[in-house]
């Protein structure tokens, strides 16, 4: 059976409901053999942690989100260590830079992005990295505070290829959503090639971006095999051969077992 890894979801039961058991189960059911589900706010914690117990495929992140910056607090820090202890974390994020939205101001945005490049660092993790319109601050962070050791993704990619030569001196792998279906992203269709064999990830980044082919629903881990479909058609490769470079990355990156 073809088998692919959803490098970053959120199925989550704030948009699922009560569907969030058939919804995860039918990822598993069409060969989405692992997902790695990413808080986005310290509440999320418990629930990411409990699902990642649940169910031996789905791992944890844990981090806050850019328009969750505001809501810091002295403790935050020490919370989100006490959850990376969990076997089940394999990143900290997602966190990063968000200048498009502005939920939180931008200086409060570096300064907890940094935090968390810092404790990425500190236990040797990799780093979810959300970034919208805030390139070079979002780099210049991680080329500062990542003193050459942070390692991590660029989740849900929406730069053109004049982003990739600094992306590729920070060796972070380049992870595509169901943006790189849309008619309109011609930028980010032209870095999909570039990006090296041993760096591309896939994602969904559920219950947002649907794929083209099934957008305006919502979307869900299942759906991740229309953007690898996409990648292959762009970097001009067979689905297979892509889909077994996006598993081999996402279990680099994230130390993923083989699961029988």
């Amino acid at each position: 059976m073809k088998s692919i890894i959803d490098s970053h979801c959120h199925v989550m039961r704030e948009y699922f409901g009560d569907e969030q058991k058939e919804v995860i189960e039918r990822a598993f059911a069409e060969g989405v053999v692992q997902m790695v589900n990413p808080a986005c706010s310290l509440t999320d914690i418990g629930e990411v942690l409990t699902l990642a117990e649940r169910y031996p495929g789905i791992y944890a992140a844990v981090g806050i989100h850019p328009h969750e910056a505001k809501h810091w607090q002295s403790d935050s820090e020490s919370i989100l260590l006490r959850a990376a202890e969990n076997s089940k974390v394999v990143a900290i994020g997602e966190c990063g830079l968000d200048f498009f939205y502005n939920h939180s101001e931008a200086a409060q945005q570096k300064e907890v992005f940094a935090i968390h490049v810092k404790m990425a660092v500190a236990l040797k993790m990799p780093i979810i990295v959300h970034c919208r319109d805030a390139w070079d601050e979002c780099l210049d962070i991680l080329e500062e505070h990542g003193q050459g050791q942070v390692r991590g993704v660029f989740h849900c990619f929406t730069g053109g290829p004049e982003i990739l030569p600094r992306i590729k001196k920070l060796d972070f792998y380049v992870s595509f959503s169901g943006i790189l279906t849309f008619k309109k992203s011609a930028a980010i269709q032209e870095a999909a090639p570039l990006v090296a064999e041993n760096r591309i990830l896939v994602e969904t980044d559920c219950p947002y971006l649907a794929p083209q082919k099934v957008r305006g629903k919502r979307n869900e881990p299942s759906f991740v095999w229309h953007t690898l479909d996409k990648l292959a058609e762009l970097r001009a490769t067979s689905a297979e051969s892509t889909a077994k470079s996006c598993v081999d990355n996402a279990r680099e990156l994230f130390a993923l077992p083989v699961l029988n």
